[in-house]
């Protein structure tokens, strides 16, 4: 039997069913949690490699994961995998005034207040008392801090440097950015309304379980200032652009750490 699926014209302005969004959050947000507490400890255990860099590498498949969904999810869609055919779709455009409905790039300037707010954020200067609410939860489950590569033990090892370059094409656009604010924020308007950002946010915030400790001081309002803004303008490289300038500070910190700049 032949399976044909609809085609973009379709599809184009319709929107998500609320079942359909919650599965595409379980099959984004499970998947990183098993990957980060059952699959990282057993190859601590079979693998000579410091913990932290085992929950590296697999946390690293489950954005690339991310990225693999969101392929299939275009084309159960009826898309073309290609540029011309899901840069609309996934809002990978110019930010459009919401008055006027005319793109620009000096709405791009937007994206500096957001920076500085999520800047605020992982600061501390947010909420960081909040995670004691689940902090009794959370204390047998293993807990892994990526700032803690900052040793003089990865002095000289370029290849971290290599692994971090994936982490950020993975993390900041092609893997969560992509999924989140590219394929869901654009169809969920049909179930939450004018809310659908917040919605959004709140999706984001939650799929962290891979790092439970930071869901309700960081994640959450991470997932307001990226999606917002992604709304707003109608443009997910608002959020690629807030996103990621996190990723190119890191990217300067693992430079410091393999050069062994203290």
């Amino acid at each position: 039997m032949q399976i044909t699926y609809p085609t973009p014209a379709q599809t184009a302005d319709k929107q998500y069913a609320l079942k359909k969004i919650l599965l595409i959050w379980i099959s984004s947000a499970i998947p990183m949690a098993i990957l980060a507490f059952v699959v990282t400890p057993a190859l601590i255990s079979l693998v000579n490699l410091p913990p932290l860099i085992i929950y590296w590498f697999t946390v690293n498949l489950g954005l690339i994961w991310q990225f693999v969904l969101s392929l299939i999810i275009l084309k159960k869609d009826g898309y073309t995998i290609n540029w011309s055919s899901i840069k609309k779709r996934l809002w990978l455009q110019k930010p459009k005034c919401p008055e006027t409905d005319k793109s620009s790039n000096w709405l791009f300037l937007w994206v500096i207040p957001f920076i500085l707010l999520n800047a605020i954020v992982s600061s501390g200067i947010g909420f960081p008392d909040l995670d004691r609410i689940i902090a009794p939860l959370i204390k047998s489950i293993p807990q892994y801090d990526l700032s803690k590569l900052a040793t003089p033990d990865f002095k000289g090892e370029w290849w971290i440097l290599g692994v971090f370059i994936i982490t950020m094409i993975f993390n900041y656009f092609l893997g969560e950015e992509f999924l989140y604010r590219g394929i869901l924020l654009p169809k969920m308007n049909g179930v939450f309304g004018k809310w659908d950002w917040f919605a959004n946010g709140i999706l984001f915030g939650f799929y962290h379980l891979h790092k439970p400790q930071v869901i309700i001081s960081t994640a959450l309002l991470f997932g307001f200032i990226f999606a917002f803004p992604a709304k707003r303008f109608q443009s997910t490289w608002m959020a690629v652009i807030i996103h990621g300038l996190e990723g190119l500070l890191g990217l300067v910190i693992v430079l410091k750490i393999v050069l062994g700049i203290t």
